[in-house]
């Protein structure tokens, strides 16, 4: 995006003793903002090339002085765009919106605006995982504050309590909360970041952010047995128990990766996929029942085309929506598999990845190889951990996991 900032006199409008008012010429996305200076000149007495005005002009007492000052002032302005564009939010702003943030006409950062920014600025990334947490939490918030903005600064520590105390009283999880105010915190650090707020006001150094401790998703492996030899009734639970079987035998993937997995993710004897949440590699092994799934999905279509019929979009936006449906229905199934089966631990997605990992611990797969949970936290380490193996010490455990 082209922007630019020079001095000129605006020969639009002539005044009765021949001046032109002078002002700064602001070009920004193909339009024009011009900022009056509160000077007027004769033409005469303006070098338009240089932006200057001249030594032979007789309305100055120090002409050079003046001119410093065209330069700070341009150099300010162009400093207040660049600023606009490197936080994201300049494409996204109308001309107006871009005229008041120059003029300082509203120099405090507003909360569901910049909320609103950032979140247009991960949609333009193709980030919608980010884009809709961040669009949770700020519906949570207009709620809680009936959708009156009001400027970032003022989230203080007493603010937080309130917003806390609101959120629990609606019946909501303390673990819903945490995630929001995570995401709350992290907007904060970045605005602290663009130094569009003071370290001072940062409230987080005196709140605590709370949590509960979830309840064990993982389930035996008789458990896990009684899910393998089930008899789906309804092809919902045909397709649930596909997924939970594929998930565990793919060492616990989520449902949106293997949701994305397609023909070309099969290479060789191996499936090798990059994780949507973190963009690491994973390869695993095309074990035997995993592969009779797998085929019977796969039956007819193209390498480039998803193995799964979840996703049927081209547009990553709609591709998420279209996860996120089928999840919702996939959980809703199993849980009428765990009813059937007679399995007294509720059943959901997650607990294919808890699964995977309780049976190799309990099945004496070192510590180092699969770690005992896969929450966000020790997913990171446990991933640092596979990496120091080569993948036929992983397989070997792998094999031993999903004998069932």
């Amino acid at each position: 995006m082209a922007l630019s900032v020079k001095v000129e006199l605006d020969k639009r409008n002539i005044k009765s003793d021949g001046r032109y008012p002078l002002k700064l010429l602001i070009v920004v996305k193909r339009s024009s903002i011009r900022l009056s200076l509160n000077q007027s000149l004769l033409e005469k007495d303006w070098n338009a090339k240089l932006q200057c005005v001249k030594n032979s002009c007789t309305d100055f007492d120090h002409i050079n002085r003046y001119n410093n000052w065209l330069l700070k002032e341009k150099s300010k302005y162009l400093t207040k765009l660049l600023a606009l564009k490197e936080e994201g939010v300049l494409e996204n702003m109308s001309i107006g919106d871009i005229k008041i943030r120059l003029l300082d006409v509203r120099t405090e950062l507003m909360t569901l605006e910049y909320f609103k920014n950032i979140i247009n600025e991960l949609e333009k990334a193709k980030r919608f995982g980010n884009a809709r947490v961040y669009d949770l939490t700020y519906r949570s918030i207009s709620n809680f504050i009936n959708g009156k903005d009001f400027p970032l600064k003022q989230i203080t520590f007493t603010w937080l309590k309130k917003y806390e105390a609101w959120y629990l009283s609606k019946g909501n999880s303390l673990n819903g909360l945490s995630v929001n105010l995570r995401t709350l915190r992290a907007l904060l650090n970045l605005a602290i970041k663009q130094k569009r707020l003071s370290a001072e006001n940062y409230p987080f150094k005196e709140y605590t952010i709370k949590g509960q401790e979830t309840r064990k998703r993982a389930i035996t492996r008789e458990d896990l047995i009684k899910i393998l030899q089930f008899q789906p009734q309804t092809q919902r639970q045909t397709r649930a128990k596909d997924y939970f079987l594929i998930s565990f035998y793919l060492m616990g993937a989520s449902f949106v990766d293997i949701a994305m997995l397609k023909g070309n993710n099969i290479i060789q004897d191996r499936i090798e996929y990059k994780r949507q949440k973190t963009g690491k590699l994973h390869s695993i092994p095309l074990s035997k029942p995993l592969n009779e799934i797998i085929d019977k999905y796969r039956n007819g279509k193209t390498e480039n085309e998803f193995i799964l019929n979840v996703v049927k979009s081209s547009d990553p936006k709609i591709q998420l929506k279209q996860i996120s449906d089928e999840l919702r229905r996939y959980n809703k199934s199993l849980k009428e598999i765990g009813k059937i089966c007679e399995i007294e631990s509720s059943i959901s997605s997650y607990v294919a990845r808890h699964s995977y990992a309780t049976s190799a611990k309990k099945l004496g797969v070192p510590i180092s190889v699969i770690s005992e949970s896969l929450g966000h936290a020790t997913e990171k380490t446990t991933q640092i951990y596979l990496d120091s193996f080569e993948n036929d010490v992983v397989d070997k455990y792998h094999e031993l996991v999903i004998d069932l």
